[in-house]
């Protein structure tokens, strides 16, 4: 797999990363708090693909754009943020959680920012 293929892999996962956090963010708004298995689930796949990412930072320092691979770091730590924000919020009840949305849409934002920059600057759309 070229460095460009792995990136465009990636760039997939991330894509359906945000659209997890965008319905996670919309429903924790909506009911007030999120099931502790929906919001470990979430948690474990997002330190998941930060951890491919991370793993994969010396093939991905082959990227020819640095900016591309700047993108792709900021990916992974606004995905290592929401997994850490994922782990607060324990309240009382044992089977509800409530996080703090705010730094929740804050890695979302990262997300989005990274994810159309990626999208605009992809070298397998030019070709």
């Amino acid at each position: 797999m070229t460095v460009d293929e792995l990136a465009r892999r990636l760039l997939t996962k991330l894509i359906a990363a945000r659209s997890d956090l965008a319905a996670y963010i919309q429903m924790r708004k909506a009911k007030g708090y999120m099931s502790v298995s929906e919001n470990d689930r979430l948690r474990e796949r997002f330190f998941a693909l930060a951890l491919e990412i991370r793993d994969k930072g010396e093939r991905l320092n082959d990227l020819p754009d640095r900016d591309s691979r700047s993108a792709i770091y900021r990916a992974e730590e606004a995905l290592s943020s929401a997994a850490v924000c994922l782990m607060s919020g324990r309240q009382d009840c044992p089977t509800y959680i409530s996080v703090n949305v705010d730094k929740l849409e804050r890695s979302l934002n990262v997300l989005n920012y990274c994810i159309q920059y990626l999208n605009e600057h992809s070298p397998l759309e030019e070709a």
